[in-house]
């Protein structure tokens, strides 16, 4: 038996094997490759079949533009970019763009594409927000060749044509700053157009903004209007506190342009292309306004501590104007500087009435009378300053002269109100600092500290000396010899004090004794006087009536008279001082 004969026997003894039957289960994932691929072919019909397609767009700098950024025309979004990539000559970055069929008749000849960058110069907080963007301005006109798909793009947004009827005008600035294309026209809160875009004038170094105003609200704008740049936050500082205005949250987000029409005395409405000047701020603007504002002139003497136009004019606390200018001019005839400032005044707040049919001249007669009375009676311009903020803060209208010492010149256009000679309230205070601390700089400080310097050492010696020191001490033995002196001399003053009382009563009874015996002394003296002198008459009628003597009779009278004389200046000198018997006569004086 062989082998194969073997294993034949032992297979026909085992069972036969039974087959095992697996049933497989049912999976989706098998249709993943035929959904993909339907998928696929249906956004490729969308996109070419409905959409735009594809566009190519050179520019010379991609300035932060990436892939899927949206491309936007009047803010709404029209394309996507699909690719960035950069030319073969390393010059240009090369933008693919998927453009929606919306567009397809805009994607011709002379249509203009720009880059708009992230950042508030670009049109305030919303753009940064925003984020970067390819703009797109189509062609006008019609008939020009349409499907182009290769565009070079421009560095700078061209001025796109207005979306409605309305009026177009020309606003003048220096720089743009953060308006941007697309930026709100706003008029009293209330959005009224928009920026169309700008253009840069070389030769006289102006940009020109082409603002778009509505038709609705064309008439608003007059010869009297005026436009600053809104959005910006107005912070004060005043007797309320710390104050936030001017913005809304909207504006700073999207960096408004806002004009400003007087209520009256506006003028007439202006031609669509008519020109503006742009102002920084809205107090410059309204400064600069016509209407019914009347403008005045001052010239302060001294530093106007940089004062501004846009602050305010006020009179007793109150707002009634603004500063429109500012200026410095040279005087060739006296080879000095003054700075004119002009100033403005709404006499409406000074409850002078002011109609629609009110004329300017009549305005003017008006607040000229009203300003001539005040400055008579002692208003003066001043400079306002502030202790927490450095310069000055406004112009202020106050009464700080004496009554009749000035008047108003309205010889001059615009009228010219007196200032201040000297600085009045903080101004003054701060002037007088500043002189007291001029004083103090020109006093000789090093001269006078050489002086002390040597008087301490001149002390210092002095001080050290011994013969001071030996001085002292016998000063001191000096001092203690007068205190033995004074105890003996307090001991005994009592004795020595009864003897000069006890002399003094002597003396006083010797004294009214004499003053009794006196009297009869000058009365016998007076007698021997005038016997002398009877006498001495008596000799002269004999020398008269008889010859003449052998004895010298006329000596004798003389002695006689001299005699008398004596006596009588005697007895007149007892009877003035009866003391002279006593102390006998005193010197001559």
């Amino acid at each position: 038996m062989s082998e194969y004969d073997q294993h034949a026997e032992e297979r026909r003894g085992q069972p036969p094997p039974e087959a095992k039957v697996h049933l497989a289960k049912w999976t989706p994932w098998v249709w993943i490759v035929p959904a993909l691929a339907i998928f696929f072919a249906g956004w490729l019909v969308v996109r070419y079949g409905f959409g735009g397609g594809d566009i190519t767009v050179r520019f010379a700098d991609a300035r932060g533009l990436d892939r899927y950024s949206p491309v936007r025309f009047r803010g709404a979004k029209v394309g996507t970019v699909q690719k960035i990539t950069i030319d073969q000559n390393l010059r240009q970055v090369v933008v693919r763009i998927s453009m929606d069929a919306s567009m397809n008749h805009a994607l011709r000849k002379g249509t203009k594409f720009w880059i708009v960058e992230a950042g508030l110069e670009s049109g305030g907080i919303g753009s940064l927000l925003g984020g970067t963007y390819v703009g797109i301005a189509p062609a006008e006109g019609e008939g020009k060749e349409e499907n182009i798909r290769e565009f070079n793009g421009q560095e700078y947004a061209p001025v796109l044509t207005p979306p409605e009827a309305g009026r177009t005008y020309i606003l003048e600035a220096r720089g743009l700053g953060s308006i941007a294309v697309g930026s709100p026209v706003l008029f009293r809160g209330i959005r009224v157009g928009r920026v169309l875009g700008a253009e840069y004038n070389d030769k006289t170094g102006v940009t020109a903004v082409h603002t778009f105003v509505v038709q609705r609200f064309a008439s608003e704008v007059r010869r009297s209007t005026r436009f600053w740049r809104g959005g910006g936050l107005n912070v004060s500082l005043g007797g309320g506190g710390l104050s936030l205005g001017g913005a809304s949250i909207g504006s700073l987000l999207t960096a408004p342009i806002a004009f400003y029409t007087p209520e009256v005395l506006a003028g007439d409405e202006v031609a669509a292309g008519s020109h503006f000047e742009l102002y920084d701020s809205e107090s410059t603007a309204i400064a600069a306004a016509d209407g019914p504002h009347m403008t005045y002139m001052t010239y302060f003497p001294g530093n106007i501590k940089g004062l501004t136009a846009g602050t305010s004019v006020q009179m007793k606390g109150v707002q009634i104007g603004h500063v429109r200018d500012v200026k410095l001019r040279y005087v060739p005839e006296s080879a000095s500087l003054e700075t004119p400032v002009i100033f403005e005044i709404d006499p409406r707040l000074l409850q002078i009435d002011v109609a629609s049919s009110t004329t300017r001249e009549d305005v003017r007669v008006r607040t000229n009378d009203v300003l001539q009375r005040l400055v008579q009676k002692g208003m003066r311009a001043t400079l306002s300053t502030s202790l927490v903020l450095p310069g000055a803060s406004g112009i202020s209208l106050d009464m700080v002269a004496s009554p009749g010492s000035g008047r108003l010149v309205t010889t001059t256009d615009p009228p010219i109100v007196p200032a201040a000679s000297a600085g009045t309230g903080i101004e003054g205070a701060l002037s007088a600092i500043n002189d007291v601390a001029g004083r103090i700089r020109n006093l000789p400080i090093e001269e006078i500290a050489g002086h002390l310097r040597s008087t301490a050492q001149r002390l210092d010696t002095l001080v050290h000396d011994p013969i001071l020191d030996q001085s002292l001490q016998r000063l001191n033995r000096s001092l203690a010899d007068v205190e033995k002196i004074t105890s003996t001399t307090r001991e005994n003053v009592g004795p020595i004090v009864g003897s000069l009382r006890n002399a003094a009563s002597s003396a006083e009874s010797a004294a009214n004794t004499v003053k009794q015996n006196v009297q009869p002394i000058v009365d016998s003296l007076r007698n021997t006087a005038d016997s002398a002198e009877a006498a001495a008459k008596r000799a002269e009628q004999l020398m008269g009536s008889s010859a003449r003597q052998n004895y010298d009779l006329g000596a004798l009278i003389k002695e006689l008279t001299r005699a008398a004389e004596a006596v009588r200046g005697l007895a007149s000198y007892l009877e003035e001082n009866p003391d002279a018997l006593l102390k006998g006569r005193g010197k001559a004086k």
